[in-house]
């Protein structure tokens, strides 16, 4: 394998590592689910099927929403990757929940500042996952379809995409359960500062990522 594919793999592996490791932080602070898995976790109280299982359903639209965008540039290959992706990252999560989910803050204020600390770690990971150029989850495709439409940096198409997925899980939650379920000011504040994080962590790490992944010639 051409050593440049191998550092993008490593890369996106451990962004996706990073990532997982920001949701389980953003998670044990208890104060609403992440932005991303709002709309499916409520819809899941819908039909009464699992998590996960309603999180294939999203994937399953936000599939077909990126294939509209790009077109003939969301290959086989593209779909493949994110579909192997997704299934890595439900089991890192997994992992970095027994690694890192020990440690719960107990007092509000303590847990409104690890909420803030996990959106870090996580926008951090995300950035490594999508600057990877190697694949990337479901999720940030659709941000950067968003991105491709608005010509906005990724940052600002992040907060676009995670608010509405908020918004979704409202609207699911209000229309078919008449009460709100996982959203609450932790998903709220997530979904504006990973976004917020994302843009800047961005504009640092973009460039030394592109000299680190790509050769020479295609950094000049």
């Amino acid at each position: 394998m051409n050593k440049y594919l191998i550092r993008k793999i490593v890369v996106c592996l451990i962004g996706s590592f990073i990532y997982a490791a920001g949701i389980t932080v953003v998670k044990v602070c208890n104060l609403g689910i992440s932005p991303i898995t709002s709309a499916p976790f409520a819809f899941s109280f819908v039909v009464g099927q699992s998590l996960g299982t309603c999180t294939m359903y999203l994937n399953a639209i936000l599939y077909v929403i990126q294939k509209a965008v790009l077109g003939k540039e969301y290959t086989l290959r593209k779909f493949l990757t994110q579909f192997i992706l997704s299934s890595v990252f439900a089991v890192l999560i997994d992992f970095t929940g027994v690694l890192f989910g020990g440690f719960i803050p107990q007092s509000y204020v303590a847990r409104l500042l690890y909420l803030v600390f996990g959106c870090f770690v996580l926008a951090i990971g995300v950035c490594g996952v999508v600057m990877s150029d190697f694949g990337m989850l479901p999720g940030e495709g659709v941000a950067v379809c968003i991105q491709r439409l608005s010509k906005k940096d990724f940052g600002t198409c992040k907060i676009i995409f995670d608010s509405s997925m908020v918004v979704l899980a409202l609207v699911i939650s209000l229309v078919f359960l008449r009460r709100v379920e996982g959203v609450r000011e932790g998903t709220l504040i997530s979904a504006i500062t990973i976004g917020w994080f994302s843009k800047y962590i961005g504009r640092f790490m973009g460039p030394r990522l592109a000299c680190f992944l790509n050769p020479p010639s295609q950094t000049r």
